[in-house]
């Protein structure tokens, strides 16, 4: 089950309530965002979106 913004993040009892599969560990984000973090980290499922749509406009 997805949590918050993040398709990836699920909720847990560890850290402060959220895990992320990608890292294995915490969700680096007080509020799971998945948009944000491929922004920031570029990983996760949102990665690769914003160059994809920067190629559009080239075009």
């Amino acid at each position: 089950m997805a949590a918050g913004n993040c398709k990836v993040a699920y909720y847990t009892d560890g850290w402060y309530g959220y895990g992320c599969s990608i890292t294995e560990g915490a969700c680096m984000f007080l509020f799971p965002d998945s948009k944000r973090c491929a922004q920031e980290y570029g990983e996760g499922p949102d990665a690769g979106e914003e160059e994809d749509e920067g190629a559009d406009k080239h075009i």
